[in-house]
């Protein structure tokens, strides 16, 4: 008795049914009838491609059956419907010649138990593979077109914000996302806003509450500024993650303003941001701002016997001192009352209506560096100018782009005040209701950093320590 396993597999299944794989089903066992060979099993992977790269959960448990020497034959549609990759047709021939497997095909006959057959089924390989690849060229070219002119993608979960149609504004997702905006550019992080959105039960457009990564990925997406972003990828290269390049405006209305969201792009495309899940957050007000007086390393967090303290680290082979530490009670109050009284003196409301200026000189910066890019990309396709020629001035321009954002996205920091500066107990009661993330926005946004000397003996609290160093 020939034991047979017959596998089906197809790459796109766009009804759901898996009628495709149902009809390989059909040919296969007539195919194992004609010859006397009875199926053991069959071995089914429903909408996966064998070119991606992607695992086939039912490919996988084949070959382990098949190396385990339950199977004595593998009967296929056609070689393309086992493999794409040359590399995984060799395995095939490996198993082969370990275990006295036998190969059929409905298509035709393909003995891999000889050097001819072997030499057929790498040609069949060889062609599905080009196949394969000349296809994945066409629809990235297709991707391609539709980006630039501003279609709608289709497929997957709607976006928060949009209707089903992905174009119609979902007005009341739209007004989360114009916050969330807000008060991250305000200095607010990932994580604070999503622990605010968990307690208030909004959740996002499959009904899962919000993860810091996630609202990354909304945020950066160009989609929520009305405009089309496309990320370019090789062949058989898997989607990338992070912001891709705005090609066009798209078909579909903005709900934040392009300025908003280069802004956004800008300060979480930085990779020296890092994020907190939502049970993780920052629970030290001055971590970071605070600085040894002593190596100028930055203070962090650290109880000791349960009380909360700010230390200086004194870690093996590092660059920090360890001899400074102070009560973290005493001192977030310290810094809370010099901010609080800064912020309500003259001098300093006449620093903020200077530093809340117009930013309308970078704004157009860096609006006319995109129209000069789109330029530049448009002589290079019509052979004005060389592609070296593009590469050096396309250097030159997105390392400004880069500046003028960055400066977009600290000029922004100065949001965090917009709504809380006021009179000192105006102020006072509003900073009792902020949690440790807005509250370090806030401070973050007057001063650059408190250096802390060491303390004096035998005195148990002594503000001399503390040497702010404001911002503005």
């Amino acid at each position: 008795m020939t034991r047979t396993a017959v596998y089906c597999r197809i790459s796109q299944d766009r009804e759901g049914a898996g009628l495709g794989v149902a009809r390989q089903e059909a040919d296969c066992r007539a195919v194992c009838e004609r010859r006397g060979w009875d199926v053991v099993e069959v071995y089914a992977d429903n909408d996966v491609s064998a070119f991606s790269g992607k695992p086939r959960p039912g490919w996988t448990r084949l070959l382990t059956d098949v190396r385990a020497g339950h199977v004595d034959a593998v009967v296929g549609w056609h070689v393309d419907r086992l493999t794409r990759s040359p590399r995984e047709l060799e395995d095939i021939i490996d198993l082969a010649d370990k275990h006295g497997l036998a190969l059929a095909t409905v298509t035709g006959e393909v003995d891999i138990s000889t050097p001819t057959g072997r030499l057929v089924a790498r040609m069949l390989g060889a062609a599905a593979r080009h196949e394969a690849e000349h296809k994945a060229e066409r629809q990235k070219r297709q991707r391609r077109q539709a980006a630039e002119a501003g279609r709608v993608a289709g497929g997957g979960i709607r976006p928060f914000g949009y209707g089903d149609d992905r174009v119609t504004v979902v007005e009341h997702e739209a007004e989360v996302i114009r916050e969330c905006t807000r008060r991250v550019l305000a200095g607010e992080t990932l994580s604070s806003v999503c622990r605010d959105l968990h307690e208030r039960g909004v959740t996002g457009t499959a009904g899962r509450g919000w993860k810091a990564t996630t609202l990354r990925v909304m945020l950066m997406s160009a989609r929520i500024s009305g405009r089309r972003e496309h990320k370019p990828r090789g062949v058989g290269e898997a989607k990338t993650r992070g912001a891709g390049d705005i090609v066009a405006t798209a078909v579909w209305p903005g709900i934040i303003s392009p300025t908003e969201s280069d802004r956004l792009r800008a300060l979480l495309g930085d990779a020296s941001r890092r994020t907190r899940a939502p049970g993780t957050g920052r629970t030290y007000l001055l971590s970071g701002i605070l600085r040894c007086g002593l190596c100028g390393g930055g203070l962090v967090g650290r109880p000791k016997s349960g009380t909360p303290r700010y230390v200086c680290p004194n870690t093996p082979g590092g660059d920090t001192c360890g001899r400074i530490a102070t009560v973290a009670a005493a001192t977030d109050a310290y810094v809370r009352d010099l901010v609080l009284t800064a912020l309500d003196s003259p001098a300093m409301h006449e620093r903020l209506q200077q530093r809340g200026g117009d930013t309308s000189g970078l704004d157009e910066q860096v609006a006319a560096d995109e129209r000069r890019l789109d330029e530049l990309a448009t002589a290079w396709a019509t052979g004005e100018i060389s592609r070296r020629e593009w590469m050096t001035a396309r250097t030159v321009i997105e390392q400004r782009l880069d500046q003028a954002r960055a400066r977009l996205v600290r000029v922004d920091r100065r949001a965090a005040l917009r709504t809380f500066v006021g009179g000192i107990e105006e102020m006072r009661d509003r900073w009792t209701r902020l949690n440790v993330a807005q509250r370090r926005a806030i401070v973050g946004a007057v001063l650059r950093t408190v250096q802390v000397q060491p303390a004096r003996a035998g005195v148990r609290w002594d503000p001399t320590r503390f040497e702010p160093e404001w911002i503005m």
